[in-house]
């Protein structure tokens, strides 16, 4: 765990889940006080997140440049989400930190129109996301039927197949989770924009954050 967090991505996890965690621990108290320290402790989590982020151009950039048309992927569907994601994503990076400096006042913004922006590029990230997890989950299944009529020598591949589908489980849960609490945030009206209370956007996070805590502690002990 502690090499975990001297990474970017242990830190960035660990806050998310403690983020998630503070609003879904509103539930649990009657005092206004104490609802009101937990959601300000949440949003400083989550602020701390943004700041992170203001530094991931450069690297986001990088690596759609790396990854281009992404010929090195066979499956075109796969392929063509990826492209679309890192184009999203690549967007979506400068808006938000615009987004943030007119949260804060340092540029002078239509903060709504700005927040609607980031909140709608999130959604449609998730969703390609999730996309390209189910995509992989096919091609899985498939390669598993495959295998299975094929008797001879395959207990080893297939263990490792039931490792890789168990990982794209989690993946699109935490998608599915992430969209849940993510179109919440768009205006009523809108799906089921602002219906959630704020220790149902805590529980889904939560739930989706432990769940890719868990995965990242799994690829770090197997490395």
């Amino acid at each position: 765990m502690d090499d975990y967090l001297e990474t970017y991505s242990g830190r960035d996890k660990m806050l998310r889940t403690l983020s998630y965690a503070a609003k879904f621990l509103t539930v649990c108290t009657s005092s206004e006080s104490t609802e009101k320290k937990l959601k300000t402790f949440g949003s400083q989590m989550s602020e701390c997140r943004t700041m992170l982020r203001l530094l991931d151009d450069l690297p986001m950039f990088h690596f759609a440049l790396t990854y281009g048309w992404g010929k090195q992927e066979p499956d075109w569907l796969i392929r063509w989400s990826q492209v679309m994601q890192n184009v999203v994503d690549v967007i979506y990076s400068p808006i938000e930190h615009i987004a943030w400096a007119g949260q804060h006042n340092i540029v002078s913004i239509n903060n709504e129109k700005w927040d609607l922006t980031t909140t709608w590029f999130w959604i449609i990230s998730l969703h390609l996301s999730l996309f390209k997890t189910l995509r992989l989950l096919q091609k899985l299944q498939k390669y598993k039927i495959e295998l299975e009529k094929n008797k001879s020598n395959t207990q080893t591949v297939l263990k490792d197949l039931g490792k890789q589908r168990q990982n794209a489980l989690l993946a699109c849960t935490r998608s599915v989770l992430d969209i849940s609490y993510a179109i919440s945030y768009l205006p009523p009206g809108v799906l089921w924009g602002g219906r959630l209370k704020t220790w149902h956007v805590g529980a889904l996070g939560t739930l989706s954050s432990l769940i890719g805590l868990y995965q990242a502690l799994s690829r770090q002990i197997k490395s």
